[in-house]
């Protein structure tokens, strides 16, 4: 869907890693592999709440900005 880069803070951003952190996972989980070797992939524990203006031709999210982190889909 895209990246987020926005809606956070220092403090939120320590926060967040504090929290990933707990399910830090060895290798990505995802079906498509990505090469990423800096990555640091975590379990999908969480769903992150994201709020965007518009969905572009690509699928991927427009103006997105980072709400906060749940754990049940919205």
């Amino acid at each position: 869907m895209g990246k987020v880069g926005t809606g956070w803070s220092r403090t939120i951003s320590a926060q967040l890693r504090k929290t990933l952190d707990t399910v830090v996972s060895p290798k990505q989980k995802l079906t498509k592999v990505i090469k990423k070797p800096k990555a640091t992939w975590v379990e999908p524990k969480f769903f992150a709440e994201v709020e965007y203006r518009d969905i572009t031709s690509e699928g991927l999210l427009r103006a997105s900005s980072f709400k906060g982190l749940g754990t049940k889909p919205t």
